[in-house]
């Protein structure tokens, strides 16, 4: 893919596993909100994809933040956007899916996907949520809550959201070393 991973994250995080390759005609048929720039050139990049050893998002000065408890939160990964030429893909865990096991389990959350687009989770699979109408960038964490009025705040604009992800600081330099070694000998 053309663009590079480490130009869209706060610093290198060991990223892969994207979704099948996606044109800008493809996320078109996304709606559009402000900010979605910074989402068409990363999609176009990777196409969703995971955090190997994950990685820490650190949210911004938003209104009701501070009912996260940790400074940051761990990320998962970063949805697909499905196409008619993905693989088979086992797990199920692209923005369409996501959205409509949400839907399955939360009758509440009926008017809050017209205007919000799942395209991340943490590691337990919490959604974080594009609001189409401002661009600010949401989280839920149903172990909390499941009235989408309590949807968190952390970013103003995708962009921002993806300056503020790191590397776990968990792991070791010389486990990312380790791993990136290995990444690259599969690539």
């Amino acid at each position: 893919m053309s663009e590079d991973k480490e130009d869209f994250f706060g610093e290198k995080v060991i990223f892969g596993f994207p979704g099948a390759e996606i044109g800008r005609q493809e996320i078109d048929e996304i709606d559009d909100f402000p900010g979605k720039d910074d989402f068409v050139k990363f999609y176009v990049a990777h196409n969703g994809g995971s955090f190997i050893y994950d990685a820490w998002f650190y949210p911004e000065n938003c209104n009701n933040v501070s009912k996260i408890g940790d400074s940051f939160i761990t990320l998962g990964l970063f949805l697909k956007i499905p196409t008619d030429r993905d693989d088979l893909d086992y797990i199920g865990v692209n923005m369409e899916n996501i959205k409509d096991r949400i839907l399955e389990n939360y009758d509440d959350f009926e008017d809050f996907v017209l205007f919000h687009i799942p395209f991340a989770t943490d590691v337990t699979g919490n959604p974080f949520w594009i609001d189409i109408q401002s661009g600010d960038i949401k989280y839920t964490d149903f172990q909390e809550s499941t009235n989408p009025d309590d949807a968190i705040t952390v970013s103003f604009s995708f962009g921002n959201f993806c300056k503020r992800i790191t590397a776990n600081k968990n792991f070791s330099e010389a486990d990312i070393a380790y791993l990136s070694k290995l990444k690259s000998l599969t690539e």
